[in-house]
């Protein structure tokens, strides 16, 4: 099973609740994360070396650079053909973005799990 993990981070870094949300995905299964921003390098390097990572996906481009809901929504949708199941962090942005993505695949959320 391949999970699609978005990472939340500050432009530079990424974001702790990131790092929960990989430990959970890595009981599924293969782990991918996608990188969505503006000035991704050192994000994506960073996101690179998460241990259990088997692939990182970065879409560079300042259509994401405030991880606007309206705009990552369709980008992350569009990579779901390629894995089973996708995963965010219970943050602000994450709650934004998840209920879309499944709006746009026709799928039910399952919001804040506890364990997995």
């Amino acid at each position: 099973m391949k999970t699609l993990v978005w990472v939340e981070h500050d432009g530079s870094t990424v974001k702790d609740a990131t790092l929960a949300v990989v430990t959970a995905a890595s009981q599924l299964g293969e782990v991918h994360l996608l990188v969505a921003g503006q000035g991704m390098d050192g994000v994506a390097a960073e996101a690179a070396k998460i241990a259990g990572v088997g692939k990182v996906h970065v879409a560079d481009d300042a259509a994401y650079a405030h991880a606007l809901a309206e705009n990552v929504a369709p980008l992350i949708a569009g990579l779901m053909a390629d894995h089973d199941a996708f995963l965010a962090p219970a943050t602000t942005n994450g709650k934004n973005i998840a209920p879309r993505v499944a709006a746009l695949l026709d799928v039910m959320q399952i919001s804040d799990i506890l364990s997995v």
